[in-house]
């Protein structure tokens, strides 16, 4: 389910009452009420600029503050749906909200889903959220191959089961998760990008080592995007065909590289190019995914996938040898106070204030202080 204008439909009274749920200071509900007030707006067309009109809804685009307070915005409505329909889940990203729900057969997973559907509307009209009906999407995951024949009912609209793939955030889903429609589209990608780069690596063209970095930027990173969640092994049954589409992309990328003739053998050409074997490319990049995934604030659900009892979990765990010793990083709930507050208005104190080697950490301003106390800062 898409949202529909998505920064242009905020209201500052809803976002408000949101935050207060949320337990925000009020001096930040404040200040974020006073962030989209007395705000105006024109219209620009074919150079001739119209009159300022006074705007009283939305979040201004293009401020870092924009996708935060967005986000909070319909942020209610996973624990309403949630608690109306047991057993769905909600995922989101930006304006596209999904819910997730299990089931033994499909009628009970559409019934589901359905359910969830009309709690999500239902929430959005009484919070000042609209739904692009046009741009709704479902998707049945399953063990066995079959075509879905029940549908989901989403408002007074039918929603069908997808029979293609699905795209969430760049990753093509299919029925099976197989993943293999993923890889054909990102294969695809990577020849295209390496048919327009060609002409940069000719006679006239990049040094051998410029087009090194141009095909491991452009090309590589295009064609192995989510090899992560798919890679197994080297020597694994399902991956082979894979591995090998890759490493053809790879050696026509050497060939580029280096100029080298098509006879030319391929050890030698992979030495010359400094471009790595296929498999072993999908092995580090499996290998510092899992690493990332370790590395996340305690609590965070992407952890438990490493060394989950599943496939993606074994095949995270495997490249690692991971045994669960790995440097944790802990957010404090309630972090320290800065009770040290020291104002020097002579340039010459402020000075030898500054050199000084002070134990912790030291906080300097950058002069700019406002009557009322507000000033920013820059951490050493």
């Amino acid at each position: 389910m898409d949202v529909k204008s998505v920064f242009n439909n905020v209201s500052k009274a809803h976002l408000g009452r949101r935050m207060e749920a949320l337990g925000v200071e009020p001096d930040l509900i404040r200040w974020t009420g006073s962030f989209m007030s007395d705000r105006q707006v024109k219209l620009v067309l074919d150079s001739k600029v119209g009159e300022a009109k006074p705007v009283d809804t939305g979040i201004p685009q293009g401020s870092p503050a924009a996708p935060i307070l967005f986000v909070t915005y319909p942020s209610g409505i996973f624990d309403e749906v949630e608690a109306a329909v047991p057993g769905v889940q909600g995922l989101s990203f930006v304006d596209d909200i999904s819910w997730w729900a299990e089931g033994r057969d499909d009628e009970a997973v559409a019934a589901n889903l359905a359910a969830a559907a009309t709690a999500a509307i239902e929430w959005a009209a009484e919070n000042g959220v609209a739904f692009d009906h046009s741009k709704r999407e479902t998707t049945l995951f399953h063990r066995k191959k079959l075509t879905p024949k029940v549908t989901v009912k989403v408002g007074d609209k039918t929603a069908p089961f997808s029979r293609e793939a699905t795209r969430w955030l760049g990753v093509w889903l299919d029925s099976q998760l197989s993943l293999k429609g993923h890889h054909a589209v990102r294969i695809k990608e990577g020849r295209k990008a390496k048919a327009r780069l060609h002409r940069l690596t000719r006679q006239m063209g990049l040094s051998p080592a410029n087009c090194r970095k141009v095909m491991m930027a452009c090309i590589q990173s295009v064609a192995m995007f989510g090899s992560e969640l798919w890679w197994k092994g080297e020597y694994v049954t399902g991956t082979k065909g894979q591995v090998e589409d890759l490493q053809l992309l790879v050696n026509q990328e050497a060939r580029a590289t280096t100029g080298c003739f098509q006879t030319t053998s391929l050890g030698a050409l992979s030495m010359e190019s400094g471009l790595r074997a296929a498999a072993t490319q999908l092995e580090n990049r499996q290998r510092r995914f899992g690493l990332r995934l370790l590395s996340l604030p305690q609590g965070g659900q992407a952890q438990e996938v490493v060394g989950a009892p599943m496939a993606i979990g074994r095949q995270l765990t495997n490249p690692l040898a991971h045994r669960g010793q790995v440097e944790s990083t802990v957010l404090l709930e309630e972090p320290e106070t800065l009770d040290t507050v020291l104002i020097q208005e002579e340039e010459a104190e402020a000075k030898m204030e500054a050199e000084k080697t002070w134990p912790g950490l030291t906080m300097f301003t950058d002069g700019s202080r406002m009557e009322d106390g507000a000033t920013g800062f820059a951490v050493a």
